[in-house]
């Protein structure tokens, strides 16, 4: 850092650094601020993997996974944090820099920040994940650690200034901003993003040599909306191949995984879940076989599948999700090849099984987090939902889903009264262009210049007293009727 005489002192926390998205963060951070004046330590609640770095890493195992504990517990870890602090700079970090501390994935971590924020410690809170985002077993686990609803008002969502928090996206951002973090703390920090080493072209692979190929790459749970990749095969189909990379590990969206598996083969359409899964194809060579990439995915975080493509010179194509791609749009990638739904008619569908659906949703949504319902949420989800009397197939669940999809299947006619998605790939130009953003905007350089910047401004921010924001408002923001979705809820 420009000025600085000795290096900046940061200490990273997470619960592992097992494979997944955080810890791919985590690596990028190591390797963006190598070549800048920082010096890093490494917190994670178990060892890294073997063919990972393990430099400057620490473990703490009472880090890891937890959903219960007590205040001693708590008190003791972070004592432990500090202690690993002083073994490996002498002292204290300069920044306290934890990821994903509100999810809940260990129940202790937010009294451990409390503890350090009431020593004046400098904090950044990165939040990729909510637990108040569809994840009610996570919320309820947090709110049952503490003693009173008091405690867990006052130690989820610390404020002061030195108190930072970063998201990946710009739509989190406003979510914390409308909750009550000021501007002058909140802050984004998009993922980096590397390219695959793609060798493959598609002249040379060993299926689907006389038609298209698009690969779709996921795990295949419920918010990745396979329905909907059936749905473009029935009308596609009679030109391309579709696929999915993995289908999932919980055996709980493995069954929802299996229903689509039947379907694929009651509907006869092209398409292969989990072309990946047996280790006879390498991802690299899917998608340098493959000519486009494809996602209906109906929610993300950061949306990686919509800019890592690029990097191996492949176009997007499918469900637009404009709270993610603004931030793209923003940054000067341009997606033409989105559609923002596929609408139609309402009367595909029994209006009192849709309506009851909707109510059944919304209440076990608000009951989970222990809410009371709106009067007119149903009324602001079926808003949200349905225009001029058509409906969009992203939001249904799968049995609605299917039974449209077996309508098509018995009369292809009806596809004349539904608003197909354009398919119109991208020119190599286009291709190019795209590609020169995602490798200037969110390359490693870049990375580390945020990072940098937000950790000068942490250290330039005033100390205050450790104040709190209260959780509703949070919650407020995602426990949303005209958000929720059959998909998710």
């Amino acid at each position: 850092m420009a000025g600085t005489e000795k290096p900046l002192k940061i200490a990273i926390a997470h619960y592992h650094l097992r494979r997944g998205g955080v810890t791919r963060v985590i690596e990028s951070a190591r390797e963006a601020l190598k070549e800048r004046e920082c010096e890093l330590l490494i917190l994670s609640g178990e060892e890294p993997r073997p063919e990972a770095s393990s430099e400057s890493v620490r473990v703490i195992p009472a880090l890891n996974y937890r959903k219960t504990g007590n205040a001693v517990i708590a008190d003791n870890l972070a004592e432990a944090f500090k202690g690993e602090a002083e073994k490996h700079f002498g002292g204290q970090p300069d920044v306290w820099h934890f990821h994903n501390p509100t999810l809940a994935k260990n129940v202790l971590i937010p009294t451990v920040i409390r503890e350090l924020a009431k020593e004046k410690a400098r904090i950044v809170l990165q939040l990729h994940d909510f637990a108040e985002d569809g994840r009610p077993g996570n919320y309820s686990a947090q709110r049952s650690f503490f003693d009173s609803e008091e405690g867990f008002e006052t130690t989820l969502y610390p404020m002061a200034k030195q108190i930072h928090y970063a998201t990946i996206n710009c739509r989190d951002r406003d979510y914390l901003r409308a909750a009550g973090v000021p501007d002058t703390n909140l802050h984004v920090i998009p993922n980096a993003i590397t390219p695959l080493n793609v060798t493959t072209i598609p002249k040379k692979r060993p299926f689907s040599q006389d038609r298209l190929f698009a690969l779709y790459p996921t795990r295949g749970i419920r918010r990745k909306n396979l329905g909907e990749l059936l749905l473009l095969a029935l009308i596609f189909g009679d030109r391309i191949d579709f696929a999915t990379t993995l289908s999932p590990e919980n055996p709980e969206w493995k069954k929802v995984h299996d229903f689509w598996r039947s379907a694929v083969q009651e509907l006869e359409v092209p398409v292969t879940l989990g072309i990946a899964d047996t280790g006879q194809y390498e991802f690299a060579d899917l998608v340098g076989w493959s000519d486009f990439i494809v996602t209906t995915s109906i929610a993300e975080g950061f949306g990686l599948a919509f800019l890592e493509p690029w990097l191996a010179n492949r176009c997007v194509f499918g469900r637009d999700l404009p709270d993610i791609t603004r931030d793209f749009s923003n940054n000067g990638l341009k997606i033409a090849n989105l559609y923002p739904r596929i609408g139609f008619p309402m009367e595909w569908l029994e209006e009192k099984i849709l309506y009851s659906e909707v109510e059944s949703m919304l209440r076990r949504s608000y009951l989970a987090y222990d809410c009371h319902m709106p009067r007119n949420a149903v009324m602001q989800t079926w808003k949200a939902w349905v225009g001029n009397g058509r409906i969009d197939f992203g939001v249904l669940n799968e049995e609605l889903q299917m039974m449209v999809l077996r309508k098509i299947k018995k009369d292809p006619s009806l596809l004349d009264h539904m608003r197909v998605p354009t398919l119109s790939l991208s020119s190599e130009s286009e291709i190019r262009a795209a590609r020169k953003v995602v490798e200037t905007v969110y390359s490693l350089d870049h990375y580390g210049e945020r990072l940098e910047s937000l950790y000068e401004k942490v250290l330039s921010s005033a100390t205050s007293k450790v104040k709190h924001l209260a959780t509703n408002k949070v919650l407020k923001q995602f426990l949303n009727p005209a958000r929720l979705n059959l998909l998710r809820n």
